[in-house]
């Protein structure tokens, strides 16, 4: 028992502010999410299409450019939408994305710092931001886009507005694209959530494998901290003078009984945060790809897409149209077409005409996904079950469901029929044992706020108390010391 005590105390002495400080930022993170910039926001920003003087000429000069990106291996998807002013076709493949300008039919080479101004511009009219934009240079990352995402669009053009919000975003250096957008009240919240609830500091985040190490490790010392502790609180239980259930005093007391009280929610916590970084690969799902071939059956038909191009300067797309986005199912084209709310509708490929997709084009697909699997469910599902549901990010409704024997789930976009969740057995475990755990999000009405807030508010009071006074126990002992040291 002096062993436990002395490993608990001096690990608590180590550690426990790791404990606390990840405790205190759950509390913004119930309210604070880091910040990302995501499609249905990101079209917000485009001006609609003006298509009057493209593509119209195949023979003009540099339209070769466009068959060369049309041609590139592994074409995946295909985007049109305005850029600095023109009209310009993204090409997503396996080496990245290739930018033409459908004005003159030439690549388009890596932004400089003007055009990058001129898009923040267009940019700031677009999202109704008013005030001054300054730029703040060329950046490879910072604290909001350390992601790998960001790594093909570097250098980053990084922006900031003298508005009241104090709105920053930044451009990609290759593609033109705005990327991220951030606010003051993001940036100061989320240094108190989740850069310091996720060890996301930049310079350690920038090495994704140093990152998950140190994570892990900080974890798994903070496990053994608990664990003992714990074994320590249950076995002093009683151990007081005349009777009484604690021996302690003080915040001695305090830390025993909120850590009896709390300890096992800590411990929890702990273990489903440990398991949400997939140690070992434990939880690691399929990626997939396999059914999302089998949906799209190839590329991208580089002629079609190029007919559809030619054919742009003349036909009628939906009022408010800002970007067009292909999409292939079952070897068949469509492109959807964007709004600058968000909205979106499917197209003919040959005609550009409004063709959603219908009942029987979602059963094909699912019968396409896994051709050697039983269904022993599907229909359309428009409101939240246990693996697919809006917490702290939404998702769209309605989707198809497909659900099979051996109780996998796949579910597929209501606009596009293009798969937008997966769920295997090892996602499934992912589920319950970090997200539902973690997030204590096991079940609708649970998800449902204020329901969420006054189930989650106790509990996290709880366990921050018992972190801070075993932290706070833990800086009196060194502080004790050091200056009991100085006296003598």
């Amino acid at each position: 028992m002096r062993f436990l005590i002395l490993a608990h105390r001096y690990t608590g002495i180590a550690i426990g502010f790791v404990v606390a400080a990840w405790c205190m930022s759950g509390f913004v993170m119930l309210y604070v999410q880091y910040p990302e910039f995501t499609d249905s926001e990101r079209v917000v920003g485009l001006d609609v299409l003006d298509l009057s003087g493209c593509c119209a000429a195949r023979s003009r000069p540099g339209t070769a450019a466009v068959s060369a990106a049309l041609a590139s291996e592994g074409l995946r998807r295909v985007r049109v939408e305005m850029l600095a002013g023109q009209p310009v076709l993204r090409t997503f493949h396996g080496s990245g994305q290739i930018v033409v300008d459908l004005t003159n039919g030439r690549v388009r080479p890596g932004l400089d710092a003007s055009d990058a101004t001129d898009i923040s511009r267009a940019f700031q009219a677009r999202m109704g931001l008013s005030g001054q934009v300054d730029s703040l240079g060329s950046i490879t990352r910072d604290q909001w886009t350390v992601y790998d995402f960001y790594r093909p669009h570097r250098p980053l053009h990084h922006f900031a507005l003298d508005d009241a919000a104090r709105t920053e975003w930044y451009v990609s250096g290759t593609t033109g694209e705005v990327l991220q957008i951030t606010t003051g009240r993001e940036r100061f919240w989320n240094w108190l959530g989740s850069v310091p609830h996720w060890i996301y500091f930049t310079a350690l985040r920038e090495h994704t494998f140093a990152w998950s190490q140190t994570v892990l490790g900080l974890t798994f010392v903070s496990l053994f901290l608990t664990a003992i502790g714990m074994y320590i609180g249950i076995a002093r239980l009683g151990a007081g003078r005349r009777g009484s259930a604690s021996p302690y005093r003080g915040w001695m007391l305090w830390h025993h009984y909120t850590g009896l009280a709390f300890g096992a929610l800590v411990l929890t916590w702990l273990l489903s945060g440990f398991l949400s970084l997939n140690p070992w690969g434990a939880l690691e799902g399929r990626s997939f790809a396999g059914e999302r071939a089998r949906l799209r059956q190839g590329d991208l038909p580089a002629e079609h897409v190029s007919a559809m191009i030619a054919g742009l300067a003349s036909a009628t797309l939906p009022s408010g149209t800002v970007r067009l986005d292909s999409s292939l199912v079952l070897g068949e084209l469509s492109f959807i077409a964007w709004n600058g709310h968000g909205e979106r509708r499917r197209l003919d490929a040959k005609t550009l005409r409004a063709a959603p997709a219908t009942g029987q084009s979602m059963a094909d697909a699912a019968a396409a996904l896994r051709p050697q699997a039983t269904i022993r469910d599907e229909g359309w599902l428009n409101d939240d079950d246990a693996y697919y549901f809006s917490h702290h990010t939404g998702v769209e409704f309605p989707v198809y469901r497909i659900q099979y024997e051996d109780g996998e789930r796949f579910y597929l976009d209501a606009v596009t029929g293009e798969l937008v969740h997966g769920v295997d057995t090892a996602r499934q475990r992912y589920r319950w044992l970090f997200e539902a755990v973690h997030r204590g999000d096991f079940f609708r009405l649970l998800r449902t706020r204020p329901v969420w807030d006054f189930v989650m508010l106790p509990l996290l009071i709880g366990v921050t108390v018992s972190a801070l006074t075993g932290t706070w126990l833990g800086f009196k002992r060194v502080t004790g010391w050091r200056l009991g040291r100085r006296r003598n």
